[in-house]
């Protein structure tokens, strides 16, 4: 969860979604003891969301934050819904496979790699036939 996106809902919705965090976090917690759990990490990932939340409702009930206008939440899922459907109409580009590489650098990295690669081979062929 991002904290842009939980800072626009309302504080009952904030309410209702610690409460599902918090559940799922007592279940991952239950699995961890009965040597069940296998993404050890979510744990972590869950006690962030718990603080974040807490965070912004606390914010809130000392007049740092605001509660979002019904407007600016319709107007903020209108905008999430749109940036899904975006996200998944183009397909998604692979990022930097290669520390941070762009597309054409890597197709040029890969050109030579092959070219170096077949004229190692070569090289490697005629020493075998230089020893038979």
């Amino acid at each position: 969860m991002k904290t842009a996106e939980l800072r626009e809902l309302p504080s009952e919705e904030l309410q209702t979604r610690l409460d599902e965090v918090k559940e799922e976090l007592f279940n991952l917690r239950f699995q961890h003891a009965t040597g069940q759990l296998e993404n050890y990490s979510r744990l972590g990932q869950l006690r962030k969301d718990v603080a974040r939340l807490r965070s912004i409702q606390r914010e809130r009930d000392l007049g740092i934050g605001h509660e979002p206008e019904p407007e600016e939440v319709e107007r903020g899922r209108r905008r999430r819904e749109r940036e899904k459907e975006e996200a998944g109409a183009e397909p998604r580009r692979r990022r930097g496979l290669r520390r941070g590489r762009g597309e054409e650098e890597e197709a040029a990295a890969d050109e030579a790699t092959e070219a170096t690669g077949s004229s190692e081979e070569a090289a490697e062929e005629a020493e075998a036939e230089e020893s038979e």
